[in-house]
């Protein structure tokens, strides 16, 4: 996947810019939104609850299913065009039934808006946007593959770890912010009672889910300067990738022409460029990088 960052210079250009280290970047994150699901209570709304319960409860509730929704804001945490690297979810689980039975939670990549405070088992969103099917349905309303999967049984710390498919979905979500509806989690024996455990939820404090994302921040242009008719500017070149420096001398450009590439394939280095701006007087300059799989 490319990432790119423009530069646009000019005959009379004076910014300069930092140099920027591309280096590889964390964030922790809690929920912005997170809520449960009840078959038990199908019009009924958990978003202000201090916990979640995910899982089928015992027969003496009638073996309900339950199922969690939440999503964690990216817009500002991680620079668009970033690349993902790790991601990794934890979970608090503050009660269990007794004898209650093990099982497998996974989680699901949601493809439908939902709403924290509307959000039911019927409903993902007020009355009128229905789940596909009630407490929500594959491939309409999440994901036919689990982008990961743990046992759960006792009181405890959880952690989803890091997965192609996690990744997946969060550099999705960094990608194209209007796709982030977060994850559903579920137990995989739906027809097993006793396997519903109680999860802090965003309200519970110190408790709350916690996403762990590792990033390498996009490439950047930076110490430029300006002699006479020639442009000079420098960036970081990453071990493991290769680089694309491209210019137009208008935007928007459907002709981006390439000036020179480079590439490092173990060890990273400080690459430089100069450029001639004699015969243009406005000239944009597209830096992009993709791996290079060649370590």
């Amino acid at each position: 996947m490319p990432f790119s960052s423009t530069l646009r210079t000019a005959a009379w250009f004076a910014s300069v810019a930092a140099p920027f280290a591309l280096s590889a970047d964390s964030v922790t994150l809690r929920p912005v939104a997170d809520t449960r699901l009840s078959e038990q209570f199908l019009a009924s709304n958990f978003g202000n609850a201090a916990d979640i319960v995910i899982g089928t409860q015992g027969p003496t509730a009638g073996s309900p299913k339950n199922r969690g929704l939440m999503k964690f804001d990216l817009i500002r945490q991680i620079p668009l065009h970033s690349e993902i690297t790790s991601v990794a979810l934890t979970l608090a689980v503050t009660k269990v039934p007794l004898g209650g039975a093990d099982s497998i939670f996974e989680l699901r990549r949601v493809l439908q808006a939902w709403n924290e405070s509307e959000a039911t088992w019927k409903n993902r969103s007020g009355i009128t946007a229905p789940w596909s099917s009630p407490g929500g349905a594959a491939p309409t309303d999440f994901s036919s593959a689990p982008s990961a999967a743990i046992v759960i049984n006792e009181l405890g710390s959880y952690t989803f770890d890091s997965t192609t498919n996690l990744i997946a979905d969060v550099q999705t979500w960094v990608d194209n912010a209007s796709a982030n509806f977060g994850w559903i989690a579920m137990t995989q024996l739906e027809d097993v009672g006793k396997t519903a455990r109680h999860f802090a939820s965003r309200e519970a404090g110190a408790s709350a889910p916690t996403l762990v994302v590792d990033f390498i921040p996009p490439p950047r242009i930076g110490d430029v300067s300006h002699q006479d008719t020639n442009i000079t500017f420098h960036f970081t070149v990453e071990g493991g990738y290769n680089y694309a420096v491209e210019y137009a001398d208008a935007l928007p450009s459907m002709n981006w022409l390439v000036l020179t590439n480079f590439g490092a394939k173990v060890a990273g280095f400080e690459a430089g460029v100069t450029n001639s701006i004699l015969t243009s007087p406005s000239r944009f300059f597209r830096l992009s990088r993709v791996p290079c799989n060649c370590r």
